[in-house]
């Protein structure tokens, strides 16, 4: 079952729509960030170059499919308007880093600047941390961290033309133990000219070893907007017009303990500031200026101080006054809800039964069935959706307000088609005949009928000849759950005369004798005479 879902991680779709148009199915299982702009999600898959485009409105999702045209996996990035503006790092050289900034547009489009970052052979100090590592916007402002090179603000290309309105970026490293920013590094962009980044050993050499940049978040007060900066010994704050960042103090954290920052969140508009490491969490009522945990709620078995044992470190999300914590505790995925600083807490089910507020906030996954990776919500006119990613189960989302108002919902799971029958699920899409072990391997199917019927199942090539029957006339139910049939709704990738299929794509018609039907897609990656 874990090879299953390993290969099916890195399959370009669970199913594709012939002729119907219909939207794409979700470009994997394994959903390792999610973005949020105006027009909806940006979920991408294990591998940081597939995504899907999801506009999470309507009442049958709208998904398309893409790849990114870089050369490495985006490691973050963050939504405008109709674009998500990302960033990735690849090594060119043993010595050489390139590091990209790109803006991708929902017609396809991208547009990416890039700087390279430049060490001296057999360097193993500072500046061996040096890469594009977190980005933040505020309004036409674009504010980059490169890791121990620390961060440079700068201006930003308009929504859809790139990320770096200059020709160059200035690196301010952070020295531990001192507040004021020191320029070390001038990078020029979109040039063959390599950024050395040696100076940051003068740097190290003379003040002290540079924090290492890990993710950075703009707050705003009513007259100052402030940068906070996450690093790997704690966590900085200054004016994000000025040069001075000095540590903040959070509570239980002794000074000399190192403490890395991994995630932020800010709702300015309602003065909530969560700051995540990998063992603890923080909360900030006053935009950063001080922060406190959260208070243990009598009667709440699950108090804040023993959500502990996170992996990865959680995020959160704002729909309206509410914070959405994800949390992964021991292998145990699920919400926590706050209400500013303090957990409600109602009815619920499973572990964090005591710490959701309502039955319907509790996500559909269960101990050994993956673990949170991200979460992000958009919001379009009176309608939020909330996604959750997973690292089996794709993205979890659920939509409130207008009519669209419901339970979370499995993006994986079925989507109407017109004609009937609901969308039929292929999985795995990428599959090669026989498992690793020599086991035969099989294409699962799913779909749902709206009546009890007698269903066909066929397998075409690309030309559209028939391959095979998987079943004929075969009784299924309708009306409930998804019909499958694990015995016989399967495909073992072979023709009518038992022989392994040639590398290619195939579509799979289903179609019951009430007059539903629909179709799904395999792809073989080995096949005869291979």
């Amino acid at each position: 079952m874990h090879s299953l879902i390993r290969r099916a991680a890195f399959a370009i779709g669970l199913a594709a729509g012939l002729a119907l148009g219909q939207s794409d199915p979700l470009v994997s299982k394994t959903i390792s960030r999610i973005i949020a702009d105006d027009a909806g999600f940006w979920a991408f898959s294990a591998d940081g170059l597939q995504f899907s485009r999801i506009d999470p409105f309507p009442a049958v999702l709208d998904i398309r499919n893409g790849s990114a045209p870089f050369k490495a996996g985006i490691r973050g990035g963050l939504g405008r308007t109709s674009t998500a503006l990302v960033f990735f790092n690849y090594p060119q050289a043993d010595t050489v880093t390139v590091g990209g900034l790109a803006s991708l547009d929902r017609a396809g489009k991208t547009k990416t600047d890039t700087v390279a970052f430049f060490r001296s052979a057999g360097n193993t100090g500072v500046t061996v941390g040096v890469e594009l590592s977190a980005i933040a916007l505020w309004h036409d402002t674009l504010i980059v961290g490169a890791g121990t090179a620390g961060i440079a603000v700068t201006g930003a290309k308009a929504e859809g033309e790139g990320a770096v309105a200059g020709d160059s970026l200035i690196f301010r490293a952070l020295p531990d133990g001192e507040d004021t920013g020191v320029a070390a590094i001038r990078c020029a962009v979109n040039n063959k000219n390599k950024c050395p980044v040696s100076a940051l050993t003068a740097v190290a050499e003379k003040i002290g070893s540079p924090d290492s940049v890990s993710v950075l978040a703009v707050d705003s007060s009513a007259d100052s907007v402030w940068l906070l900066i996450g690093t790997h010994t704690g966590l900085r704050r200054g004016l994000l017009s000025g040069n001075s960042f000095p540590k903040v103090s959070l509570p239980a954290i002794k000074p000399s303990s190192p403490i890395r920052i991994e995630s932020i969140h800010v709702d300015a508009a309602r003065n909530i500031l969560w700051v995540f490491s990998g063992s603890e969490y923080f909360f900030s009522g006053d935009h950063g200026a001080t922060f406190h945990k959260p208070p243990r709620i009598a009667g709440v078995a699950s108090a804040p101080d023993s959500l502990t044992g996170f992996n990865p470190a959680p995020e959160a999300v704002n729909v309206g006054d509410t914070s959405f914590v994800n949390f992964n505790l021991d292998n145990n995925p699920g919400l926590v809800l706050f209400r500013k600083d303090t957990i409600l807490a109602n009815s619920g089910a499973g572990n964090f039964s005591d710490v959701i507020f309502d039955a319907a906030d509790g996500l559909p996954i269960q101990q050994g069935q993956g673990r949170l990776t991200t979460l992000a919500v958009a919001k379009q006119g009176g309608q939020t959706a909330l996604a959750a990613g997973t690292t089996s189960r794709g993205i979890l989302l659920r939509k409130t307000g207008g009519s669209n108002t419901g339970l979370w919902t499995d993006v994986n799971s079925l989507k109407g088609l017109k004609g009937g029958l609901q969308e039929v699920i292929t999985f795995p899409t990428l599959f090669s005949g026989t498992a690793r072990d020599g086991s035969p391997e099989y294409v699962n199917l799913g779909y749902r009928l709206k009546k009890n019927g007698r269903v066909t199942i066929t397998v075409y090539n690309y030309a559209m000849e028939k391959v095979a029957t998987i079943v004929k006339s075969a009784k299924r139910n309708g009306g409930g759950g998804r019909s499958e049939n694990p015995g016989e709704d399967r495909w073992d990738g072979k023709d009518s005369g038992g022989r392994h299929v040639s590398i290619g794509t195939y579509y799979i018609l289903v179609e019951s004798d009430q007059g539903e039907k629909g179709w799904g897609k395999a792809i073989a990656v080995h096949g005869r005479g291979l």
